[in-house]
C-alpha cells in the first residue's frame, strides 16, 4: 500500500475513535441522554475503526 493511503487511513480511523469516545463521555458526563440507536452507532464506528487502526499502525511501523 501507498504511505500516503496508509497515513490517510491511520488519521482518519484515529479521530473516527476520539470524536466517538468523547461524544459518548461528554454524554455521559454532563447526562445527556443519547438514543440507543446514537449509542450503538457510535460503538459500530469504533468497531470498524479499530481494526483500520491496527492494521495501519502495524504497517506503518514495519516501513
Amino acid at each position: 500500500m501507498n504511505n500516503k493511503v496508509l497515513t490517510l487511513l491511520w488519521s482518519i480511523s484515529l479521530m473516527v475513535i476520539g470524536i466517538a469516545s468523547v461524544l459518548l463521555v461528554a454524554a455521559n458526563g454532563f447526562g445527556l441522554p443519547l438514543s440507543d440507536s446514537a449509542i450503538g452507532l457510535l460503538g459500530i464506528l469504533e468497531l470498524i475503526a479499530l481494526p483500520v487502526l491496527s492494521f495501519t499502525t502495524v504497517k506503518k511501523l514495519k516501513k
